[in-house]
């Protein structure tokens, strides 16, 4: 529990080893993020609310890690690693690898996407333009899904109700829509030509899919209604990845091109700010509140971190040289529901719940079933003189007074 702790709360740097879990430590209520860096094969474990890194994890070397992507229950993290050929799976509690699910030699596997259940995760090979269904529960692939000949898939997101997962085909300049019940494409979505898009970002609203077109500085908004693009909207040179706030109101993408961040407001497909950050700037990732986006900074070996509401860099955290931070994923692990002095006893009780949205006594059986009965009966004598009384309103109002407080 300490280890935990002083991960989540940046009390002390913590070098992980790789192996199996711990069954100690427990979740610390609260959001994390991490790094995935290719430049010297690690995981960076980042405290965002001081924006130092705590943790480091080695990844085999040559692993030449590209995306990576936090289950939605917090649980874990997972990084595709292109260069070895596998996905490794994190242990967000003890930051130990929990498991290595291999794909085939030369899948090259790039893009990371994970149902909203924490179910599945599907990775895009783009070395064998395929994309793999992982379960996460048996460490296993249960299904390979093919894209067409030269694909060279890059990116992958699933839509909020968990129904489909748009992959984005550097290749071929197309989007892929992939049914998660059948595991087989539904639809393939043209983009303008030479688009070679690499990041996929679906809003949180589930109306639009965001492609950063690397090919041609724009970025494509597709509507999932009608699987067609509905806006191309001219950005930095280079796009690479997305980040959407919360709230579905604005769209960020990095350009790896000309180290900058474009701010896209989703209502009217506007840029309304472009902001510098560090030198080969490429995931990024928006945090639980929406209030800030972290861009990974691949060539300055950096992390910038955006300010939503003032587009001002509140923060730039500094990694060792050579780490390459290639993406950044946020990941929380869930607040508990606290119950407090819970009496009870073969002959009942009271219970006094606090919950963030009640706070209150509930009467359960026994004893607590004499006085709930006990106020009604109070209740029904009031409610007796006030019909004997109409004519008496001086007395009916004392009598009520006597009910309420006594």
């Amino acid at each position: 529990m300490v280890a935990a702790a002083a991960i989540a709360m940046g009390l002390a740097p913590l070098a992980a080893v790789a192996g199996p879990a711990l069954a100690g430590p427990r979740p610390v209520p609260g959001e994390f993020a991490y790094v995935n860096n290719n430049g010297n094969s690690t995981v960076s474990r980042l405290n965002t609310t001081t924006n130092t890194i705590v943790a480091t994890i080695p990844l085999p070397a040559g692993a030449n890690t590209i995306g990576s992507e936090v289950t939605p229950n917090g649980a874990f993290y997972y990084v595709a690693n292109a260069g070895i050929d596998n996905v490794t799976k994190i242990n967000t509690v003890t930051n130990r690898i929990v498991a290595v699910i291999h794909l085939p030699a030369g899948a090259a596997p790039n893009g990371v996407g994970i149902t909203p259940d924490s179910a599945f995760i599907y990775s895009t090979n783009k070395g064998n333009n395929t994309v793999s269904k992982i379960s996460v529960a048996t460490n296993t692939v249960v299904a390979t899904i093919p894209l067409p000949p030269g694909s060279a898939s890059e990116s992958v997101a699933v839509t909020p109700n968990g129904a489909f997962a748009y992959v984005s085909n550097s290749g071929t300049s197309t989007v892929s829509k992939i049914s998660v019940a059948t595991n087989t494409v539904v639809a393939t979505i043209p983009l303008p030509a030479g688009s070679a898009p690499r990041g996929v970002k679906i809003t949180p609203n589930g109306a639009f899919v965001y492609i950063a077109d690397n090919g041609n500085a724009t970025v494509s908004k597709i509507s999932t209604a009608t699987d067609t693009v509905v806006a191309n909207i001219s950005v930095g040179t280079g796009p690479t990845w997305l980040g959407i706030t919360p709230d579905s109101a604005f769209t960020y993408v990095s350009n790896n091109g000309s180290n900058t961040v474009s701010k896209i407001r989703v209502a009217d497909d506007m840029v309304v700010a472009t902001i510098p950050v560090g030198i080969g700037p490429r995931g990024m990732w928006i945090n639980i509140g929406g209030t800030q986006v972290y861009v990974a900074n691949h060539d300055s070996d950096s992390v910038s971190v955006i300010n939503v509401a003032t587009n001002a860099i509140d923060a730039t955290i500094n990694f060792p040289a050579g780490a390459g931070p290639e993406g950044v994923a946020f990941g929380r692990h869930p607040v508990p529901v606290k119950a407090t002095k819970t009496h009870s006893s073969t002959s009942g009780g009271i219970v006094r719940s606090k919950h963030t949205n009640f706070t209150g006594i509930v009467a359960t059986g026994g004893s607590g079933d004499k006085v709930s009965k006990k106020l009604a009966g109070v209740d029904s004598f009031v409610q007796q003189l006030k019909q004997r009384h109409l004519n008496n309103p001086a007395l009916t109002k004392h009598v009520m007074g006597a009910g309420q407080h006594g």
